[in-house]
């Protein structure tokens, strides 16, 4: 069986909000795989502004989760 056929199958599985887990995480993939590279002929400054302009164009439709929310799902115990 290909890859592609097992993820449906296991996809089909699961419930609505874990398959809307396993999409948002296939979109990180595929965002996290466009990064830019970046040119080494840039100042920092131009650098800079064209990670600002690839992160604003990246932006998620989800809202940020509030600093409390972090710390309580952290997987450290001491944060």
């Amino acid at each position: 069986m290909n890859i592609e056929k097992n993820i449906i199958e296991y996809l089909r599985k699961l419930p609505p909000d874990k398959q809307q887990e396993v999409l948002d995480f296939t979109q990180f993939l595929s965002q996290k795989s466009t990064l830019p590279k970046p040119n080494p002929n840039l100042t920092p400054e131009q650098r800079s502004a064209n990670w600002l302009a690839w992160v604003d164009s990246h932006k998620s439709s989800n809202p940020p989760l509030p600093d409390e929310a972090l710390h309580r799902d952290s997987m450290y115990e001491d944060e």
